[in-house]
């Protein structure tokens, strides 16, 4: 008397999930093709960049009550600072044009696979 033949579970399985994401994708489709699906995304987004700006105006507030910078306070002084760091560089180097000194070359770091300041 022959058995007959098990089914094979890892063919039942990848069956299974082939239907499956086969209904998952034609369900997805028709539901972003609604013009409901796309008011509800961008009510969504519209709600998120609100609470953003609540959140930053609320931070604002802490820093300005507890008498720090705000970042866009601290990026205007870091831009402020290169322009002027800038401006010395090039003073610096016409000084020393006249004056007939060589612009001195800043050392170039040394090409190892250990950071510098370890010790060896």
């Amino acid at each position: 008397m022959a058995v007959p033949p098990l089914p094979d579970p890892a063919a039942l399985f990848r069956d299974m999930l082939g239907q499956w994401e086969s209904m998952t994708n034609s369900l997805g489709g028709e539901m972003m093709k609604s013009g409901e699906f796309g008011r509800a995304l961008q009510g969504a987004n519209a709600a998120a960049m609100k609470a953003q700006a609540a959140t930053h105006q609320m931070m604002d507030r802490a820093l300005a009550a507890a008498n720090m910078p705000s970042r866009s306070e601290v990026e205007d002084i870091s831009a402020r600072l290169a322009r002027i760091e800038e401006s010395v560089q090039r003073i610096e180097s016409l000084i020393m044009a006249q004056a007939g000194i060589a612009p001195r070359e800043r050392p170039k770091p040394k090409r190892t696979r250990k950071p510098p300041g370890s010790a060896a």
